[in-house]
Order: C-alpha cells, then sequence, then structure tokens
C-alpha cells in the first residue's frame, strides 16, 4: 500500500486516530508499514493492545481505499490526505490533524487566510444580523470565512461571506454524504459551487453524533488564523471551539452582547478570560495584523539582492470601485459618509471597499468615521 492508501483505509476505521497512527508511523517508520504487520506484531506496540491491534490487521486493505477512492469520483469529491501537498499547512501543524479530508468544492479554499466564526444555534436577532455582518465584511475583504454549518451563527456567517461573493468553508460534524442538517443542503451546495468548500474528516457513511461535533470544532478552528464567537451561552459547545483555539495558537476574539442575554454569557467570558474584544470588523484585523508585517522584511530582502525596494512588494490591483473611492479620498483624510455621498456606492458597498484598502495598507480607519490614505 502507498502512504495515500494506508491513511484513507486507517480512516474508515473507528477508534483510530492521529495520534495513535502518528506513534505507529514514528515506530515502524511510515504509515504505510502498519498493513504490513500482524495483530500479534501491532499488540505490543506502544498504545495499541489487543483490541486496537486486530481492528487495524482488519481494516488496513488496499482494496478499502479504493472503495472511498471510487466513491469520492461519482460524488464528485476530492480525498486530501497527509500525503498530500494541497492538505492544508495551518491544520496540518495541530497535535491531531485529520488523516483525511473529504472536500466539495475548492481544495484550494482549505489553506488561505482564514477567520472562523461560530456560536449558537439558537442566537437572537441581534446575534444573526451580527454574525451575518461580520461574514459579509471579512468575506469582502478577503478572507475565507469558516463555520460549521450549523443552524444559527453558523448559517448566517456563511450566508453573509456568500452575499459579499466571497470564499466560505463549512465544517461537517459527518460524512459528506450525511449532511446535517438538511435544512442547510442548498447552503451547502451554494459554498460548493461559490469557490469555498465543505469539508469531513470521515469516512463516507458516517453519521453525525454527540462525539463528532465537538472533534469537528478542532478543525474549524485548526483551518483559521483566528476564531471569532459571536453568540454562545454559558454552556455552549462553541466555548469547546474557543478552547480548541487557544491549544492551537489562534486568536480568540468575541463580540460583546446584553448583559442580561443568556445568549452572551458565553462571549463574556471569554472576553473577562482574556479574548479580543471585538466591535467591528476592524477589531478583527488589528488582532490578526501580525499577517500582514512582512513588508519590511520582503523589501530588505529586495535590498540585500540589489533589486529597488519598489520591486520588494508589487502595488496592489485595485478594482474600479475601489479606485473610485481612492480618488475621492481628500488628502487629509475623509469620512466614510463623505466618501459614501461622493461615491455613490452605497454604505454596505463603501464599508467594504474600505476593509478590504485596509488590510492592503492603501488606507487607515481612524476614531469617528474618518479614513486616511496611507502614503506609499
Amino acid at each position: 500500500m502507498t502512504e495515500r492508501e494506508a491513511l484513507i483505509a486507517l480512516n474508515r476505521i473507528q477508534g483510530i486516530g492521529a495520534v495513535t497512527v502518528k506513534r505507529l508511523a514514528e515506530a515502524l517508520g511510515s504509515v504505510a508499514a502498519i498493513a504490513g504487520r500482524s495483530a500479534d506484531e501491532l499488540e505490543g506496540l506502544p498504545g495499541i493492545g489487543v483490541e486496537r491491534a486486530a481492528l487495524l490487521s482488519r481494516g488496513l486493505a488496499p482494496e478499502y481505499a479504493e472503495e472511498e477512492l471510487s466513491r469520492a469520483a461519482k460524488k464528485g469529491a476530492t480525498l486530501v490526505t497527509w500525503a498530500d501537498d494541497g492538505y492544508p499547512a495551518l491544520l496540518k501543524a495541530i497535535a491531531d490533524p485529520p488523516l483525511v479530508l473529504y472536500v466539495a468544492g475548492d481544495v484550494s479554499a482549505l489553506d488561505t487566510l482564514s477567520v472562523a466564526i461560530v456560536g449558537t444555534r439558537r442566537p437572537t436577532m441581534y446575534g444573526r444580523e451580527t454574525a451575518q455582518r461580520f461574514g459579509y465584511q471579512l468575506a469582502a475583504a478577503g478572507y475565507t470565512v469558516v463555520s460549521g454549518l450549523a443552524e444559527g451563527i453558523d448559517t448566517e456567517a456563511h450566508t453573509g461571506a456568500l452575499k459579499a461573493k466571497g470564499r466560505t468553508v463549512a465544517v461537517l460534524g459527518g460524512a459528506l454524504d450525511c449532511l446535517f442538517p438538511k435544512s442547510n443542503t442548498a447552503l451547502a451546495r451554494k459554498i460548493a459551487s461559490g469557490g469555498g468548500a465543505v469539508v469531513s474528516e470521515y469516512a463516507f457513511g458516517r453519521q453525525p453524533d454527540r462525539q463528532t461535533f465537538p472533534m469537528r470544532n478542532r478543525i474549524v478552528s485548526g483551518l483559521a488564523k483566528g476564531v471569532l464567537v459571536v453568540e454562545a451561552p454559558i454552556n455552549s459547545g462553541t466555548l469547546i471551539t474557543a478552547n480548541q483555539a487557544v491549544d492551537q495558537n489562534r486568536a480568540v476574539m468575541a463580540v460583546p452582547g446584553r448583559v442580561d442575554s443568556g445568549a452572551s454569557q458565553g462571549c463574556h467570558k471569554l472576553l473577562k478570560e482574556g479574548a479580543k474584544l471585538v466591535t467591528g470588523v476592524e477589531d478583527v484585523i488589528e488582532e490578526l495584523q501580525d499577517l500582514f508585517v512582512a513588508r519590511p522584511r520582503v523589501a530588505a530582502a529586495a535590498k540585500a539582492a540589489g533589486r529597488p525596494a519598489a520591486e520588494a512588494r508589487p502595488a496592489p490591483s485595485l478594482s474600479e470601485d475601489e479606485r473610485a473611492v481612492l480618488a475621492k479620498m481628500e488628502d487629509e483624510g475623509s469620512h466614510v459618509d463623505a466618501l459614501i455621498r461622493a461615491t455613490g456606492l452605497g454604505a454596505g458597498k463603501v464599508n467594504a471597499i474600505l476593509v478590504s484598502l485596509q488590510i492592503r495598507r492603501q488606507v487607515r480607519l481612524l476614531p469617528g468615521g474618518f479614513v486616511k490614505r496611507v502614503s506609499q
């Protein structure tokens, strides 16, 4: 068996996870080497024992991998394993990355600059509007929005990203062919066909259950640079995602709500524990600003190579609307309302453009609703 085939076959075996596979690969030299061992040989390896050895000896066969690949081809899905170049780098670095990712849509969407938006399945109207607004603005600014396709906050975050014609990734709590909730089937199709991806770590046929949903959460946070909690009760499973984000060294952010709203108590708990308080999309950008500080290093590298500093970073490609907004901006700065009137593009459009320009260091958002061009 190849490494890829071995990983696909192993992934079908319930009770055998990433930590166990890593341990076996270290002991035997490769994942494929596991297939060449008898149950007796495997039994003596650290952390295996009689039961797991029997599972491994029965479940590791080339035909099982071929069966999964055949089903994936019929369903138009792609299987990405540890052994594949397309496996997302951020996710691979966590302690227990999935052995295999089953992907419907664009695999490359899993390896982009991403922010996870998560929260309760039973949000208030405030929570719904906030999640959709952040999904829209972050997607319009170039982020991929990651969430779990659940009802409530997840649905609103995905919907906002799609409305902005941006990319969003939905991580399922069951197999691709056991999509839950059924009410989000149409949403899942829009995500997969709109440049995003619907992804699962589970082999075909695995129904979601109380065990799979918490496991899914580590993938949601693992794919993203930061996790934004919009609305979550104090006992919400969303806090599991936040805790996993901390373990994975991801930024944790939370949106405050009414002090007397049970739907926001989990967010307030996170804020007390040190999560970044977020009231606008600019707060998310600020928290992840370290992603955009490479410019001096790039310029220095260009100088060392004898190239002009201007070559270090090509001028960003701007849309017609982005150029129109910049053209209407006064040298000393302009108020957002003035830009909306001057361009005639509408408030939502202008705000999304300004966030996008800020990410690309073309403008700075200032207190009081003012914005100013950055000197190049």
